[in-house]
């Protein structure tokens, strides 16, 4: 990028960074469930959790059009729309009681952090590449790991007030959407897109496309798997301790909370992993994935768990390494599309888990909670070793790129 960008700048870095805090805290006010149950007794108890999906509806169906308000806003109009929407979807909650009123803007919420989803990554990938690209994508989802968990905190603390009071916790979203505005300007835009356009007219034969390179396509679709193989991790761990007797089960839900932790903190070093595993860094996801699980299923105590667990969580490192390699992969005029996709895969899988994995139990007998971890445990395994193929594919590639490359500048040094 030219020196009008500065990518240099720590406050730029923040600004981008911060749009993830709330990205995923739409169930922060799962604690008011109960509390909103007694109040609206002619809700069936069906309508009162899905007041905890319903932004995941609103997330994917604005994800898929958020290309389209990026073609038209620009991304930081975008980006900004996609912000207040959610500081207004979010709080609105606390100001009214018509249950209808809050399903509506349980889904604001939803659509607004569908809208800018896709640019928390790749904005990234507009201004910086390599190494810093890589570090920033590890910082990016720690961010929006450990953004979650200090949402579930306040919403917590503001339960002790009236269940009304927890939806105050999307209040955060204007020191946000302040961070924002004032570090990614216009100029700064501008001078993106000036940069974009050099870009593209040095490589005329790019043309803009939905054919993404196999591999990419591959990854996105993995990722999908994956979230289908991690998701028991929160919906069936806690029925796994109980079938299985261990003691001092009470400490389930700040186990969940440390493993959320540690695996922000691991996934905040995914730069220096991917130096050191390069291609393979997923496969290590998978292998953390799946020992994480076997600790569980071997569990005597909480202590073990909670290890366990956090290993669990450190299997989050697949995330950047996935955005990563798609903007890596495709045309730079279809990457925001194709970010799009892997968003959606991953919410899919995530949305379609307990059903896949019953229709598997069903079909292998395998039905009991402790069984459904060890389904985990094979989906898992068998991502992990296309990640392995995948991983030799690409290896061998950037071998030959090298090579090649090498060649070149022998032969312009004995010219």
């Amino acid at each position: 990028m030219t020196a009008n960008i500065p990518k240099n700048k720590l406050m730029l870095k923040v600004g981008i960074l911060s749009i993830s805090t709330l990205l995923t805290a739409a169930s922060a006010v799962s604690g008011t469930i109960p509390m909103m149950a007694k109040q609206y007794p002619d809700q069936s108890t069906a309508s009162i959790q899905a007041l905890l999906t319903i932004p995941s509806i609103g997330m994917v169906i604005f994800v898929l059009l958020s290309t389209l308000f990026i073609k038209f806003l620009g991304k930081r109009k975008t980006v900004l729309l996609g912000l207040i929407l959610g500081l207004v979807g979010g709080i609105v909650p606390f100001f009214v009681s018509d249950f209808h009123i809050i399903q509506i803007a349980r889904f604001l919420l939803g659509a607004g952090n569908g809208l800018y989803s896709t640019s928390t990554a790749s904005l990234i990938g507009d201004i910086w590449s390599g190494d810093e690209q890589r570090n920033l994508l590890g910082y990016q989802s720690a961010v929006q790991t450990l953004g979650q968990s200090f949402a579930v905190f306040v919403a917590g603390l503001l339960l002790g007030i009236n269940w009304h009071a927890a939806y105050l916790v999307y209040v955060l979203f204007i020191p946000i959407i302040i961070l924002f505005a004032l570090n990614y300007t216009s100029k700064t835009e501008n001078a993106i897109k000036t940069e974009q356009a050099k870009v593209i007219a040095k490589n005329k034969q790019e043309k803009k496309t939905m054919n993404a390179p196999v591999m990419a396509i591959v990854a996105i679709i993995l990722s999908g798997l994956y979230f289908v193989a991690i998701m028991p991790q929160q919906t069936d761990t806690a029925m796994a301790l109980q079938q299985m007797n261990v003691p001092g089960q009470a400490f389930f839900s700040t186990s969940l909370a440390l493993a959320g932790i540690v695996g922000a903190l691991i996934t905040a070093l995914y730069g220096r992993i991917y130096k050191v595993l390069k291609f393979y860094t997923p496969v290590l996801a998978m292998v953390m994935g799946i020992i994480g699980y076997m600790g569980v299923l071997h569990s005597s105590n909480m202590i073990v768990f909670t290890i366990s667990m956090m290993i669990i969580s450190g299997s989050s490192i697949i995330f950047p390494y996935i955005y990563g390699a798609v903007m890596e992969d495709v045309p730079a005029t279809s990457k925001d599309f194709f970010l799009s996709l892997a968003k959606v895969f991953n919410n899919g899988g995530a949305f379609i888990s307990p059903y896949a994995i019953a229709a598997i139990g069903s079909m292998t007998g395998l039905t009991s909670p402790v069984d459904i971890l060890k389904i985990a445990i094979s989906i898992l395994f068998v991502v992990g070793m296309i990640f392995i193929i995948l991983g030799i594919v690409k290896t061998n590639k950037a071998n030959k790129v090298k090579h090649n490359l090498n060649n070149k500048n022998m032969q312009h040094k004995l010219g």
